[in-house]
């Protein structure tokens, strides 16, 4: 097993952001443990995918599929691992009207 550091883009959360709903994407870092690059990622997505924080914040909507988004994979060592595993929070960005941008 090796350790590594995964970063994640979400896409398309519809949430309530001071009384109006807003559409927004994140960036995230997970730490986890893994066999390979693709176990870590789909790791790391679980994690996100369970995180009740996000989940409860996330309204659904049948014109919206929240996605998320591989954006960097490395190893890292044990210590790194131990210290920051398995991380959490998010930093979000207002995608505004994404249906209106192109």
């Amino acid at each position: 097993m090796s350790y590594y550091q995964v970063m994640l883009e979400g896409k398309d959360f519809p949430v309530i952001w001071e009384g109006n709903e807003e559409v927004f994407g994140f960036f995230t870092t997970r730490w986890v443990k893994a066999s390979n690059d693709k176990e870590a990622e789909l790791n790391a997505v679980e994690l996100i995918k369970n995180d009740s924080s996000l989940v409860d914040m996330t309204l659904s909507k049948a014109e919206l599929t929240p996605m998320i988004y591989l954006v960097e994979i490395q190893t890292v060592n044990w210590l790194t691992y131990v210290r920051k595993s398995p991380g959490r929070g998010y930093s979000f960005y207002s995608q505004g009207d994404s249906e209106n941008e192109n």
